[in-house]
């Protein structure tokens, strides 16, 4: 506590006695803390550990061998060796989809503009269960920015793509 002495146009402070008792507040002060709720673990732990590292390279080896085919390195039916026999048809449709608006995009920028590689910007691989690699990848030409999610499983011998999703 300190004490304001007010004579004759001079102001003098005092400084409070060390032996005044604290204030109620000073003793034992409240905070609000709320209560939170234990976290529910919805997915499996190994998912959210990551991929192992020959998943990882079979993702990127596929995400290649697509950014070439987007390039136009390669014809569609060369990926068919990396695709299951039973899905091969539909992830082919699908990448015919979008090879399709990529040359309508391509189509609509002017005639002098140079044209610029498909490159990689990001690449997410998960590991839902073992044999099993789920892709989220971000591509962009410069101009626009797209991305590409496919599902790997693993056979006896090769990974293989079953199911592709190009959102552009």
């Amino acid at each position: 506590m300190t004490a304001l002495a007010v004579a004759a146009g001079s102001v003098r402070i005092h400084r409070a006695p060390p032996l005044d008792p604290p204030f109620d507040d000073e003793l034992r002060p409240t905070t609000y803390r709320p209560v939170r709720p234990e976290p529910r673990e919805i997915i499996p732990p190994e998912a959210v550990a990551g991929a192992s590292p020959e998943c990882h390279t079979a993702a990127l080896r596929f995400l290649n061998l697509c950014l070439e085919l987007f390039n136009g390195f390669r014809s569609p039916g060369q990926l068919r060796p990396l695709l299951r026999v039973t899905e091969a048809n539909d992830v082919l449709d699908e990448l015919a989809r979008g090879l399709r608006r990529l040359a309508a995009l391509r189509q609509a920028v002017p005639a002098g503009t140079p044209r610029r590689p498909v490159r990689r910007r990001q690449l997410r691989t998960c590991e839902p269960r073992p044999g099993v690699a789920e892709v989220a990848a971000v591509l962009s030409d410069g101009r626009s920015t797209w991305s590409l999610a496919y599902r790997l499983e693993r056979d006896t011998t090769n990974w293989r793509c079953t199911a592709l999703l190009v959102l552009l």
